[in-house]
C-alpha cells in the first residue's frame, strides 16, 4: 500500500518443517508513512532486518532502544511501545523458546525486554550475508520470501546444542500450555518426572517466568487474539471469559500484556496484526481453526 491507503501490510509466511521447532513464524511488515506509533505485545523472541527506516521499542521498564539494520529483540514479557519511523520495511522471525536458546543461550529470566547487539550472537560472515541479501531486497532485485531463507540459514546454524531432557520439558509446558485456556498446574507437573522446583527453574530460561505466570500471559495474549479476530469461534469466546474471575481482571491483564483494552483491539492496527494465532506457536494451535 502506499500513502494513500492502509498505514501498513503485515503478513505472514510459514517456516519450512525443518525450523518448525525453532521458528513460529516469518513475517513482514511494510509502510511508507513517517511514523506509525504502535505496541508491541508481549512477544517472543524476534531476529529482526531492518532493510529501510527504523522501528524504536519503550520497554515497561522505560528502557528505549532503536532496532536497525540486523537486530534481534529478547523474549518479551510485557508489552512495549513501537514506534516505526518511516518509511519502513522489515523482515522478521518469531523465534519459540527452544529456538532463541539454540541461536544465543541467553537465559530469558536474565535477558528479556531489551535488544541484543547483533555481534553478541551472530558472527560477522552471517551479518554480512545478511546485509547483502536486505541491500538486495531493498534495491528490488529479490523479494522478501528470499531474507526469510536468509534468516532460516542463519537459524539453521545456531551453535547450541540443547539437552534432551529440557527439550523435553520446554515442549511439555508448551504442550500443557496449548491445551486450554486455564489448565490446572497440577496437569503439568503430573506429566513429567521432575520436581516443582526442576520445572521452575527450567521455565524461567526458557520462558522467563514460572510455569504459573507463563500461563497467566499466555492466557491474555490468547484472550486478545480471540477479541482481535470475531470470526472465530463463539465457543472458544465462551471459554476464554470462563477462564476470568470477571472482566476487571481481563481488562488488567489483556493491557499489561497487549498495551490495548479490549475494546482498542478491535480497530485495524499492526498489534491486531501481530495477534495472528499462526503467529504464536503451538500454545495457539488450538485458536488457529475458524469458525464452522
Amino acid at each position: 500500500m502506499g500513502k494513500a491507503g492502509l498505514q501498513f501490510q503485515y503478513r505472514l509466511i510459514a517456516p519450512p518443517p525443518a525450523l518448525a521447532a525453532a521458528v513460529n513464524t516469518f513475517y513482514v511488515i511494510e509502510t511508507d508513512v513517517e511514523r506509525v506509533d504502535e505496541v508491541l505485545p508481549a512477544y517472543s523472541a524476534q531476529l529482526v532486518l531492518v532493510v529501510r527506516g527504523q522501528v524504536r521499542l519503550t520497554y515497561a521498564g522505560g528502557r528505549t532502544a532503536p532496532l536497525t539494520g540486523v537486530a534481534l529483540n529478547a523474549p518479551q514479557l510485557r508489552s512495549a511501545a513501537c514506534a516505526l519511523e518511516g518509511p519502513v520495511l522489515l523482515v522478521g522471525a518469531s523465534c519459540t523458546a527452544l529456538g532463541w536458546q539454540m541461536i544465543t543461550n541467553l537465559p530469558a529470566d536474565e535477558v528479556h525486554d531489551r535488544p541484543i547487539p547483533a555481534p553478541a550472537v551472530l558472527t560477522a560472515e552471517q551479518i554480512a550475508a545478511l546485509e547483502t541479501e536486505m541491500a538486495a531486497l531493498a534495491a528490488g532485485r529479490t523479494a522478501p520470501e528470499d531474507l526469510c531463507a536468509a534468516l532460516g540459514t542463519v537459524i539453521v546454524q545456531a551453535p547450541f546444542a540443547l539437552r534432551d531432557d529440557h527439550v523435553a520439558l520446554v515442549e511439555a509446558i508448551t504442550q500443557w500450555l496449548g491445551s486450554g485456556f486455564d489448565p490446572p498446574l497440577a496437569d503439568l507437573y503430573g506429566a513429567v518426572a521432575v520436581s516443582p522446583r526442576q520445572m521452575q527453574r527450567i521455565a524461567r530460561r526458557f520462558f522467563g517466568v514460572a510455569p504459573a505466570q507463563a500461563l497467566k500471559r499466555h492466557r491474555a495474549i490468547r484472550a486478545a487474539i480471540l477479541l482481535a479476530n470475531p470470526a472465530l469461534s463463539e465457543t472458544l469466546r465462551l471459554e476464554m471469559m470462563g477462564s476470568y474471575f470477571d472482566q476487571a481482571h481481563l481488562i488488567r491483564d489483556i493491557r499489561r500484556y497487549t498495551g490495548r483494552t479490549p475494546r482498542q483491539l478491535q480497530v485495524p492496527n499492526l498489534a491486531r496484526g501481530l495477534l495472528d494465532p499462526h503467529a504464536h506457536g503451538d500454545s495457539a494451535a488450538f485458536l488457529r481453526e475458524p469458525a464452522a
